[in-house]
């Protein structure tokens, strides 16, 4: 019979994940179409408040897209400087988006 991704040598090029070892392959050498399963990209991945999305189009690092693969940390008020008249909340304050802003 043919080979078991398992028991082929066959590796999963980046951007994929394997199918399980059992899966057994169409022809005598095992190939991608086989083996791997192309990884999910961040389109349906929602980020949590205090981050942002990168590109709907980031392929994920493995089969379930994380929040290191799908956002990126909003920034802080720490480099914010407030205009006179107003006292800033710390620089510890999350901004609301990738740009701080007098509201933040």
């Amino acid at each position: 019979g043919n080979p078991t991704c398992g028991s082929s040598s066959y590796a999963c090029p980046s951007g994929y994940s394997s199918k399980a070892s059992s899966t057994v392959c169409a022809a005598a050498t095992c190939v991608q179409s086989d083996c791997c399963t192309a990884n999910p990209t961040c389109g349906a991945y929602t980020c949590p408040s205090g981050y942002a999305s990168k590109s709907s189009s980031v392929v994920c690092a493995s089969a379930t897209c994380s929040q290191s693969d799908c956002c990126t940390a909003n920034p802080t008020c720490g480099a914010y400087s407030c205009p006179s008249g107003y006292t800033a909340k710390g620089s510890s304050q999350v901004c609301a988006s990738q740009s701080c802003t007098q509201s933040d």
